[in-house]
């Protein structure tokens, strides 16, 4: 698992922007009636959100935290975890944790879901252990705490946008790129993908979609601005 320096070129692409679209574990979505049981008919819904979507700004405050784990959201983003020459971007990862937990490491949600990427213990020790077992010796954090990682762990900056990234890595290799059911993967489950052929029809997936590409638009303009 060397590092890498390319960035994920999505098939996914909408006209008008990139739908850079993945959300950390929180709680159980609330199905909107109009949407309910309409399965694969959502993924149009989520085309019109994407291009209907503007660069928008996290909170300044949230933006100054984001700073603190530069080093961090780089050097993970940055690992080929399940493809070699595949990795995510790092404004996308910037935009997720803007959206998840305003850039607060020790924010919990009402469904347990916890730090930066809002994780759940459950989901980030399987995918911990799973870290420990390739035997790589990542930077930042102690391999040992990989084998029997606490809930507490999640908290830990650098230990939660390892198992982060590594999670929506695999999620996007799982389901092909199409970033819209990788969302939908990560926010719901992909057994509700499974079920629903496509975007689940949730409130919460179809809204953290919005809000996380329009981050993604803020900070790939920012870089495009930077001299």
């Amino acid at each position: 698992m060397a590092p890498n320096t390319s960035r994920l070129l999505p098939r996914a692409f909408l006209a008008g922007g990139a739908l850079f679209l993945l959300a950390a574990l929180g709680a159980v979505p609330v199905v909107p009636p109009a949407w309910a049981q309409k399965g694969p008919h959502v993924d149009a819904h989520v085309r019109h959100v994407a291009q209907n979507t503007r660069p928008k700004a996290p909170a300044r405050s949230t933006r100054r935290r984001l700073r603190d784990y530069d080093s961090y959201v780089r050097y993970f983003s940055g690992l080929a975890y399940t493809r070699s020459g595949v990795n995510l971007s790092t404004n996308f990862v910037r935009a997720l944790i803007a959206a998840e937990s305003a850039a607060r490491p020790r924010a919990v949600s009402s469904a347990g879901a916890i730090g930066l990427l809002q994780i759940r213990p459950e989901t980030g020790r399987r995918a911990a252990r799973a870290l420990y077992d390739t035997g790589y010796e990542f930077r930042f954090v102690d391999r040992r705490r990989l084998r029997r990682l606490s809930a507490d762990d999640l908290k830990d900056p650098a230990l939660n946008i390892l198992i982060g990234c590594y999670l929506l890595d695999r999620y996007n290799a799982a389901f092909g790129d199409h970033l819209a059911r990788t969302v939908g993967a990560w926010n719901a489950g992909p057994d509700r993908v499974r079920q629903y052929r496509g975007t689940p029809p949730y409130e919460e997936t179809v809204g953290l979609i919005r809000r996380v590409n329009a981050f993604y638009l803020f900070f790939r303009r920012q870089d495009a601005r930077a001299p």
